[in-house]
């Protein structure tokens, strides 16, 4: 396999084989010129613009993979049992749905028999006042000798002339 090699000790770091690069493997680190295997596609354009002759092809062997007579063992995977002690719970996530459950409750259930209650019983007052303030209108003297019973009022007040 042939691969694009740097030698350092000769590589200015100009840029220039950087510059002819079509496929952008080459790259400076601390001034010297470095090849990205990955990405090298052995066109040989930054060997012919190195001005430096840094650049050279250099042929590469392969690994060879040796054949070996045993199988490969796997081993069966191991249940691992893990004890987590349970994650504390804050007090408001805890007690807000039960709060939550009592309102509606007491909004289902309470509520409209308290409201029920309340508006009888104002009913029931309303109507006394009523009552209340029809008896006094009969009791009251008509228009004739003393006057109605603002104007008394006021004669008393006025200093208690007759």
């Amino acid at each position: 396999m042939v691969v694009i090699a740097i030698d350092l000790e000769r590589c200015t770091g100009c840029g220039t084989c950087l510059e002819a690069c079509p496929t952008g493997a080459l790259y400076l680190v601390e001034g010297k010129a470095m090849v990205d295997g990955a990405l090298c596609r052995e066109c040989e354009a930054c060997l012919v613009a190195c001005p430096s002759g840094a650049i050279t092809l250099t042929e590469r062997e392969e690994p060879v993979a040796e054949a070996t007579r045993l199988p490969a063992l796997r081993p069966e995977p191991a249940a691992i049992r893990v004890k987590t002690q349970p994650a504390l719970v804050p007090f408001r996530s805890r007690a807000l749905p039960v709060v939550g459950a009592a309102l509606a409750w007491a909004g289902r259930e309470i509520l409209p028999s308290l409201a029920e209650y309340l508006l009888d019983r104002l009913d029931r007052r309303t109507t006394q006042l009523q009552a209340r303030n029809k008896a006094l209108n009969r009791e009251a003297p008509a228009s004739g000798a003393q006057g109605s019973g603002r104007r008394y009022r006021r004669r008393r007040r006025g200093g208690g002339r007759s």
